[in-house]
Formats: C-alpha cells, sequence, structure tokens
C-alpha cells in the first residue's frame, strides 16, 4: 500500500504523520507547502506544492491507495486554500475510490462537544478578538460539514477517532552521560500569549539558575525575539546554543540527545516524540492551543495523558535544576511507563491503514 500525507502549515502535523508512518509496513509520501518542505531534509517522498491543482498533481502522480489530511482542518487557517477548494478535493478523492482520512487538532473534542467556542488572541488588541473568534468558529463549522463524515485518525487515543500506537517508530535515547542537556522549545503562537516583559525576566532568572548546575547545557529552539535575547544576555556562554532554524531530522536528533525536554506548550505534538522515546518532558504552560480552543487541555488530559496530567512547572519561580532530581521528583519515567503502556495497546497505523483501504 502507499499513502500520502498530505501537510497544512503546521509542524506539529508534520509529526503526527511521522508517527503515523515511519517503519511501518506501507510506502508512505508526503505533500508539503513550501515552508515545510525547506524543513524535511533528506527526508524520502517529499513534494512541495503551493496550491490545490499542484496538490492534484501529486496525487495524480503518486497514485495513492489513501491520502491523510494533516490536517484538513487547518489548511483555511494556514492560507495555504479555502474550504471550497477543500471540498472540491474531498469529492474528487471518493469519487476516484481513494481511500481519505483527517488528523484533527482538536483531537475529536468539537464532535464530542459541538458547543465548544474559540477565542482568537489579537496582538494588536491585546486580548481576545470576538469577531475574529466568531469567524473562525463559523470557518470551523464549515470545514466539520466537510470533514465530519472522515475518519479522523490521531496518533493519540480520543473519541470518535481512529487511534494507533507504532511499535516501530521508538530510537534508543542518546543522552550523554557526562552532561545533562535541556532542550527548551517554544513557538512564536505561544510567546504571542505570554506578558513579554515577565517572561523575559523569569527566562533571564530560570537560566541563570540552570547554568548554575555544572552539568547543563542548554538549547533553545524558538523565534527571534527569543534568539535576540539569548545574545543580548548571554553572549558567548559555551553551555547555551540557539536556533532558530531546526528540520524535522535536527529536532528529533535534539530530542534523542536531550535529558530534559521544556515546552511552554502542554498539547505540542512533538511531545510525543518524547513518550515513544522515553525522554523526560516538562512544561511551563497549558499553551495557545488551549487558550484558543476552550476545554481542549482537560480533554488531552483526559485522552492523550489517560488522566494524569502531564509534569508542570512554574516558570516565573525557581525550579529544580539538577535534571535527575527534577525528574525523579515528578516521577516521570513510571508516568511516561503508564501512558506507553496504555498506547501500545492501539492497534498499529499498517492495521488502520489498511481498514481504511478496506473501505
Amino acid at each position: 500500500m502507499r499513502c500520502l500525507f498530505a501537510l497544512s502549515a503546521d509542524y506539529g502535523e508534520f509529526v503526527t504523520a511521522n508517527l503515523l508512518s515511519r517503519g511501518q509496513p506501507f510506502e508512505r509520501r508526503f505533500a508539503l507547502p513550501p515552508a515545510l518542505a525547506a524543513q524535511a531534509g533528506g527526508l524520502d517522498g517529499v513534494s512541495a506544492y503551493a496550491s490545490t491543482s499542484e496538490l492534484r498533481a501529486i496525487i495524480d502522480r503518486e497514485r495513492p491507495d489513501a491520502v491523510v489530511l494533516a490536517s484538513g482542518y487547518l489548511f483555511a487557517l494556514n492560507n495555504l486554500f479555502g474550504p471550497d477548494e477543500l471540498a472540491s478535493l474531498v469529492a474528487q478523492l471518493r469519487g476516484r475510490g481513494i481511500a481519505l482520512a483527517t488528523t484533527d487538532p482538536w483531537l475529536r473534542l468539537r464532535a464530542v462537544k459541538p458547543q465548544t467556542r474559540l477565542a482568537i488572541y489579537s496582538m494588536r488588541r491585546g486580548g481576545v478578538d470576538e469577531a475574529q473568534s466568531e469567524k473562525v468558529l463559523a470557518l470551523q463549522r464549515r470545514l466539520e460539514g466537510i470533514l465530519g463524515a472522515l475518519p479522523h485518525w490521531l496518533a493519540v487515543p480520543a473519541p470518535l477517532a481512529q487511534s494507533s500506537f507504532n511499535p516501530s517508530f521508538a530510537r534508543p535515547a542518546q543522552a550523554a552521560k557526562d552532561v545533562d542537556e535541556w532542550l527548551l522549545v517554544l513557538s512564536q503562537q505561544d510567546l504571542n500569549y505570554l506578558a513579554q516583559e515577565a517572561f523575559f525576566a523569569s527566562l533571564r532568572a530560570r537560566v541563570e539558575d540552570l547554568l548554575g548546575a555544572p552539568r547543563n547545557r542548554l538549547r533553545f529552539v524558538g523565534p527571534a525575539p527569543l534568539g535576540r535575547f539569548l545574545a543580548a544576555n548571554f553572549a558567548g556562554e559555551p553551555r547555551i546554543e540557539y536556533l532558530a532554524y531546526c528540520d524535522f531530522a535536527a529536532f528529533e536528533a535534539a530530542v534523542l540527545r536531550a535529558r530534559v525536554v521544556a515546552y511552554w506548550n502542554a498539547l505540542s505534538a512533538s511531545a510525543l516524540y518524547c513518550l515513544y522515546h522515553g525522554v523526560a518532558p516538562v512544561f511551563f504552560g497549558k499553551g495557545h492551543q488551549a487558550k484558543v480552543c476552550e476545554g481542549l487541555y482537560e480533554h488531552a488530559v483526559e485522552h492523550v495523558y489517560r488522566g494524569a496530567p502531564p509534569p508542570m512547572l512554574a516558570f516565573e519561580r525557581p525550579f529544580e535544576v539538577d535534571a535527575a532530581a527534577l525528574i525523579a521528583s515528578h516521577g516521570i519515567p513510571a508516568w511516561l511507563d503508564r501512558i506507553r503502556h496504555d498506547y501500545a495497546r492501539l492497534p498499529p497505523p499498517s492495521r488502520i491503514l489498511e481498514a481504511l483501504c478496506s473501505r
């Protein structure tokens, strides 16, 4: 079988597609918008598209047995193409007998609770833009009308979804024995929601705390304002590395080398790499998705985290900077093991794909 993953511009959707396909007994192909294609590195089976006509041409050339939209709910939000073009694409693929599925950034919450509200933050207004929120909510309802009847395939357990676990995905962690690498991951969207002055004041204090432990090495992946702050305050510090750009393979390799991966978003898809590879994640906030979609964090705790909330640290206050002590105090290895044990009961991706194609 051959499966084509047609991705939106969201980095996390590649993580999902990777988890659904790597090491599985089927051929995988990727259709990526230019911004993501630039991060593909040497990944095999990648084609770039900038319009639905180019995406259709890729599908014609690759002749997949199945197409997974990752995510059908994000193409319009990412300004790739609108709902009318999406509806036409879905109708065409279904008419040709190509198996079709979508991922869902809301983890099927809106299918379970259709009354769920969305709150879109405006940088200009410094708060929620009610008019824009209603506009995006109307768009989501339109997309649900187009995609609602399709199978929804997720890399995490969720109601009303086809969920899978990929036992072939995990690689042995490569954390060094003589140092503790901390990988700190901050997206532009999450930075937008933070009180900038207070955040950067806390960041300076926490970096100084972390550097107080000689074993610690810090690697940051984040937007340009983060890089400028580090350059202005910690220039020449050999134990700090800042990456403005990190392709797919390099990011996963950084997770594998880390002793701790710290996020400002408890709903980050790449935290699943920590689950698969057995690397300790910690979180400094629920993240922008939880702020946009009411109830999404609680929904994720129930299903994604199997009822056990993720380890949450208060970034504005000192925390344990000895990695081993931090990991032990929060019981992270046992927490990861419990979640992974639950996930391991899910069918492998190949079985989900077989079922999709048999329809």
